[in-house]
């Protein structure tokens, strides 16, 4: 098993929320291994809590571009853990919600596992009320 440091970890997230926010979806999706899991624990019943594969994550952003739009992101915070592929990244987002025009104020904390260069696993814990 190999480890990521800190560096590493910034860079990856430095591109998930740039990506995300130009919507280079393309760009995106290639931080991505083919077999992505993806896990969205505090979801809504109206949103799906888990995801696998490229495919299943294209057609979440596109659901995503219906709902919402995020204009900004902060720096996050990263831990690395010793010894280990994963690390967690505390940031914020902000933007707009479509149905009602509300602010998008979100507080993000990610758990990331990343091997040969991709992230295989992506376990998103957010608020779900910030919908």
């Amino acid at each position: 098993m190999g480890t990521i440091s800190s560096a590493q970890a910034e860079t990856i997230m430095q591109w998930f929320t740039d990506r995300i926010m130009n919507k280079d979806y393309e760009g995106f999706l290639d931080l991505f291994d083919e077999d992505i899991v993806f896990e969205f624990p505090y979801a809504p019943e109206a949103l799906p809590q888990f995801l696998k594969g490229k495919r299943a994550l294209k057609q979440h952003l596109d659901m995503l571009d219906t709902l919402l739009e995020i204009r900004s992101f902060t720096k996050p915070v990263i831990h690395v853990s010793a010894e280990s592929p994963v690390f967690i990244a505390q940031y914020e987002g902000n933007g707009n919600v479509f149905a009602d025009g509300k602010p998008y104020e979100q507080k993000y904390i990610s758990v990331v596992e990343v091997k040969n260069g991709k992230i295989v696993r992506f376990q998103d814990y957010w608020n779900p009320l910030a919908l």
